[in-house]
């Protein structure tokens, strides 16, 4: 019973996911479907555009039009709100999460992860684990 669970959420999910795109032309419904797909692909702009034989100049203005974020911004949204649920929920070393996420350079992670959570990955496990007892 509880896979099935983890399942059907896993595709109701999915399912969202896909219609909360649909507002979005092709192109920027390409570039979010591959980087929910993998945050630790090469997700920069100009890997994203040479995906989809667009130019990159193309791809980040239609994207900023849409969606109100620069590719960057929105690539790293994606990967520190994934960095925060794992250091949140496993007992994964801060090291470990920034490859899980992407980043090879945990310093260079650590900065990203307080730009956007105000926190270093350090101060929010600790946070996050200190309220769970």
């Amino acid at each position: 019973v509880q896979e099935l669970m983890k399942e059907m959420f896993v595709s109701y999910c999915k399912l969202v996911r896909k219609h909360s795109i649909k507002q979005y032309s092709p192109p920027v419904q390409k570039a979010i479907t591959s980087i929910n797909a993998d945050l630790t692909a090469d997700l920069s702009l100009s890997s994203l555009a040479d995906a989809q034989n667009l130019s990159a100049g193309y791809l980040s203005a239609v994207f900023k039009k849409e969606t109100g974020q620069t590719v960057t911004d929105f690539v790293n949204q994606k990967r520190m709100q994934h960095a925060a649920e794992l250091l949140q929920n496993t007992s994964l070393q801060v090291q470990t999460v920034a490859q899980h996420c992407g980043f090879l350079d945990v310093h260079y992670f650590s900065k990203v992860f307080k730009k956007y959570i105000g926190k270093t990955p350090k101060e929010f496990k600790q946070d996050a684990h200190t309220k769970q007892y």
